[in-house]
């Protein structure tokens, strides 16, 4: 106490230390935050005890475009439920925009501090991926035969952002060798958009483009060429009798018979058939008759009395896929028509009947 002239007293009271209240400052990001899960982290301190004997709380979410993170409410933005720890909080962005973070700190003594940041989510591109799925197309930039079936799949495109990889979209385009562009109607699948297959019916360069989209529009392109062969002619590489010089019975049945074709559009068997046309003389010179063949079959009988003993018929089958190959360079005579060495484009049977 100290005694001051005039009688009066002037008391000093010691309160004891004054608290100090605490600081928080939210960091900057290692990188831009996009919809992925992001990791936000603060700078606390209170100068008059350990940062982890605070109260803090985190708040955070997407605010509209107009919206001021300074003044949002914390009540709309919702607490962070993913506080590993007073300094940290993570959060997944649904959606594009600016995201507000705040943290509020209260010490022990009621003391307290906040710090306000918005960061703005941004989008990543997908990534386009074509993958050949069919068995003929998986030699990119080999040349395959005409009528190749070829499948696409997109189905290894990927988004970095997890909130967009079940949203892509994809567009096809195919784009012909004449230039026009394949129909949509069949590529993509109807059923799987993520796929697409056709029959490449004419030769050239197919050119074929995946654009993948995200939800936010955000795309990628990825594309493959396919070379397709010219047509080539067919061969018959099967037939019986397998002689081509043979004897025939003029009271039985003679059965010829065409049993594998190669082709690349109209093989036999398959699916899609050319046309056998059969042709018969007498003798081995002179014009060959052309059967009446109404179902183009592969086989063709003669019925017991067709021919008399003594005869020599030669018989021929030829084989025209949707092209209809001349065979007009051929020598009419030759047993076998090979137009391309090794491929017999008619087969002629020399039968002589007993």
């Amino acid at each position: 106490m100290t005694i001051l002239a005039g009688g009066s007293t002037n008391c000093l009271l010691d309160t004891g230390p004054i608290n100090m209240p605490p600081t928080v400052q939210i960091d900057d990001l290692a990188q831009p935050l996009y919809r992925s899960n992001a990791t936000f982290t603060a700078t606390i301190h209170d100068p008059d005890q350990s940062s982890d004997s605070l109260n803090v709380t985190w708040y955070v979410g997407s605010v509209g475009a107009d919206a001021d993170c300074a003044t949002a409410a914390t009540s709309s933005l919702g607490s962070c439920s993913s506080q590993q720890s007073n300094d940290q909080c993570s959060y997944t962005p649904q959606v594009l925009g600016p995201v507000c973070v705040v943290v509020q700190v209260k010490d022990r003594y009621g003391a307290t501090a906040e710090a306000r940041r918005a960061f703005d989510v941004q989008d990543r591109a997908p990534t386009a991926v074509i993958e050949e799925t069919s068995p003929a197309a998986t030699a990119t930039g080999a040349t395959l035969p005409l009528a190749s079936n070829l499948a696409f799949s997109a189905a290894g495109s990927t988004d970095p952002d997890p909130g967009d990889q079940n949203t892509l979209t994809f567009l096809w385009t195919v784009t012909q060798p004449d230039g026009t562009t394949l129909s949509v109607n069949t590529c993509p699948s109807a059923q799987t958009p993520s796929i697409c297959s056709f029959t490449a019916t004419m030769p050239g360069d197919y050119h074929v483009q995946l654009t993948a989209t995200d939800a936010s529009g955000m795309s990628n392109s990825a594309s493959v060429d396919v070379v397709i062969a010219q047509d080539q002619p067919p061969c018959i590489v099967g037939f019986t009798p397998t002689s081509l010089q043979t004897i025939g019975f003029a009271d039985q049945d003679t059965t010829f018979a065409v049993t594998r074709v190669d082709d690349d559009q109209d093989p036999y068997p398959g699916s899609n058939l050319g046309t056998f046309i059969w042709w018969y003389r007498m003798d081995t010179s002179g014009v060959f008759a052309r059967l009446s063949n109404p179902y183009s079959s592969n086989q063709l009988d003669f019925g017991p009395g067709a021919f008399s003993t003594g005869d020599v018929v030669q018989v021929r089958v030829e084989y025209q896929d949707r092209v209809s190959r001349s065979f007009s360079s051929c020598d009419p005579n030759a047993e076998l028509c090979e137009l391309v060495p090794g491929c017999a484009q008619w087969v002629t049977w020399t039968v002589q009947f007993l």
